[in-house]
């Protein structure tokens, strides 16, 4: 559970993010293979919904597929076309195998190899962004969230309700896991999600491109009175602890979401940064005075 405390710090793990490259077999996609460096590191995406969707709306990510020997499936057909259209390799494994590749995650027989090109930051991407680009730009910042699930449901309701990208910590962070891809029906998939050496310079950063920084806390102005602006920053803390104190003080304002005296104490975090997420599309809709 999210508090939103003003300080105390969460431990968590590591998680990659970014655009890709491939193997090198078949044909080009996304980049030039040139522009993309060989060393980049590597993740396993499990199951056939996963895997599907990575193929169609990031087939620049894809690096190569395994299959479950004999497995009995009427969509691996299907799968195998598109990977071979893409110039994947397709390797035929023993179960033990994509257990292994997943870390005994839910794979349904099938796990696809995506690599990511960490070459490209954030700042870089900000500072890309022209004025008609920034006008009612929704970025989401994640201060050391610790679950993947959390990871995974806040990148749903980021991507749903107009969020352009997540933005976390390098470490101390939720990976991508398959389980944050279930949890996020596919959107952490489509959603672009930045890692960052030191998240409160990232904030500084997005206030001198003009950006307003707003953190979710238990301290906070209830956010139905508060006047919400875009281009923004919605920035959510860890789970239990909320945000640590510099990344707090980078914050223009704190808010929070009115609840019952008589509740258990604090929202889950991906519920309090859905809510807030909301409040700040539906100012966003209301028509000019």
């Amino acid at each position: 559970m999210n508090r939103f405390r003003k300080d105390g710090r969460g431990e968590h793990g590591r998680g990659e993010h970014g655009r890709g490259r491939r193997s090198g077999r078949g044909p080009r996609r996304d980049k030039p293979e040139s522009a993309l460096p060989t060393n980049a590191p590597a993740r396993w995406l499990g199951g056939f919904e996963a895997v599907v969707r990575a193929l169609t709306d990031n087939p620049g990510e894809a690096r190569e597929l395994w299959i479950e020997h004999e497995l009995k499936d009427e969509r691996i057909g299907e799968l195998v076309r598109r990977a071979k259209d893409l110039g994947l390799p397709v390797q035929y494994m023993a179960r033990p195998e994509l257990d292994r590749a997943l870390k005994g995650g839910r794979h349904q027989g099938v796990a696809l190899k995506t690599a990511f090109d960490p070459a490209g930051t954030f700042v870089e991407w900000l500072d890309a962004l022209d004025d008609e680009r920034k006008k009612g730009l929704v970025i989401v910042a994640l201060d050391q969230i610790q679950d993947p699930h959390n990871l995974g449901a806040i990148a749903r309701s980021a991507l749903q309700l107009g969020a352009r990208c997540l933005v976390a910590p390098e470490r101390r962070s939720a990976p991508l896991t398959p389980a944050a891809v279930q949890a996020s029906a596919g959107a952490a998939l489509k959603i672009p999600i930045h890692r960052v050496v030191n998240l409160a310079q990232a904030l500084a950063r997005c206030k001198e491109r003009g950006l307003w920084i707003y953190g979710a806390d238990a301290d906070g102005k209830e956010a139905w009175s508060a006047v919400l602006n875009t281009p923004c920053v919605l920035v959510i803390g860890s789970e239990g602890y909320g945000l640590r104190a510099l990344v707090r003080a980078s914050c223009d304002e704190l808010l929070r979401v009115p609840q019952v005296a008589h509740g258990v104490g604090s929202l889950n975090a991906s519920c309090a940064a859905t809510a807030l997420l909301y409040e700040i599309a539906r100012q966003k809709a209301k028509p000019e005075a």
